[in-house]
């Protein structure tokens, strides 16, 4: 059926040329303007006897436009942008659930962990013996935990069969979290503001990388830096080598330099810092020059240096090559030189 437009209007349609197989279509035409952009969604189905599409798509002298106004011609030729997706029920790969449900399996585990959290107590009866107050069992499987950490590898290679590796620094629910964490688990942010700094200790010590950055992020999210922890935050940062939250600080420091000059005793802080807060301050007060639009990958290189924390994590893992991406400032500007 032959659909007519109306008066200067434009009509586009789409068609399938190819195949017999009756497809549902989720679809979208639209086009960029130097300050609009116009776009239309369309839902059909295709089995290549029908075209589907707008009679009216859109004005013709609109887009042509006017002395005044450039329309959305370029160079004289109209860009379409077309999006198509299929919308049938396709199933997800069950890989990740048939993990998941391989998390504290004790039927099909070849190596426990026991968990006791100790608590000391400052009377003179306990200061001779630590209570155990909780002991939990976690059940896992040395190919996965092999593979993913070497930390948990080496714990894996100290137990003969099924006797259980003795934990005593990390808190049950945190190790319980950390192995979910390993088995393709989330962990939600109720459980991130209930453990914080403990997910970035546990992941830190026993190798679970993508685990303690996550945890770092929210914590730099949900942390506000004063005056009154600066320090601590630094001394925990550079501590336990968390690049984004020392970022974090270096940016306060900088922002509030004049307050912070007068209230904050530096005397703790190691002096290996200062390119960071050298990073931190050349970031605050550049300014783009001409041409900055411009610039080819060398000349990006060479402003590692003052690049953002996540920009530097992100450039290392779009390599992928399982480059490490938990490291300081420096250790991710040397990787990132050596594998470019």
């Amino acid at each position: 059926e032959i659909v007519s437009s109306f008066n200067d209007m434009v009509a586009v349609f789409l068609e399938r040329c190819s195949g017999d197989r009756k497809l549902a279509i989720k679809y979208s035409i639209g086009f960029n303007g130097d300050e609009e952009r116009m776009i239309r969604l369309g839902k059909s189905i295709f089995d290549g006897s029908v075209s589907w599409g707008w009679a009216n798509f859109y004005s013709r002298s609109e887009i042509i436009g006017d002395d005044e106004e450039g329309g959305f011609l370029e160079n004289g030729a109209l860009t379409l942008y077309v999006g198509i997706q299929l919308d049938e029920f396709i199933p997800k790969n069950p890989a990740s659930s048939f993990m998941l449900k391989l998390f504290n399996d004790e039927n099909s585990a070849d190596i426990v962990f026991e968990i006791c959290e100790q608590h000391k107590s400052d009377s003179e009866s306990d200061r001779k013996r630590a209570k155990t107050s909780t002991e939990k069992l976690y059940h896992a499987h040395r190919f996965i935990l092999q593979h993913y950490s070497a930390e948990l590898s080496a714990l894996c290679a100290t137990s003969d069969g099924m006797t259980p590796i003795i934990i005593t620094d990390v808190k049950p629910e945190v190790f319980r979290h950390l192995l979910y964490y390993i088995y393709g688990g989330e962990i939600n942010d109720d459980d991130f503001a209930v453990h914080e700094k403990d997910f970035i200790n546990a992941a830190d010590k026993y190798g679970v990388t993508n685990l303690k950055l996550e945890a770092e992020v929210w914590y730099v999210n949900n942390t506000e830096i004063t005056i009154d922890n600066v320090i601590d935050n630094l001394l925990y940062a550079d501590a336990m080598n968390c690049a984004l939250l020392k970022e974090s600080v270096m940016d306060f420091i900088v922002e509030s330099k004049e307050e912070v000059m007068q209230r904050v005793s530096f005397q703790d802080v190691p002096g290996d810092v200062c390119k960071d807060l050298l990073a931190a301050v050349s970031r605050h007060y550049e300014t783009d020059s001409p041409g900055d639009d411009g610039e080819d990958e060398t000349e990006v290189e060479k402003t590692y240096s003052k690049m953002r924390i996540r920009d530097l994590r992100q450039k290392l893992d779009e390599k992928g090559l399982g480059l490490d991406i938990d490291g300081s400032r420096e250790a991710l500007i040397a990787n990132l030189k050596e594998h470019s």
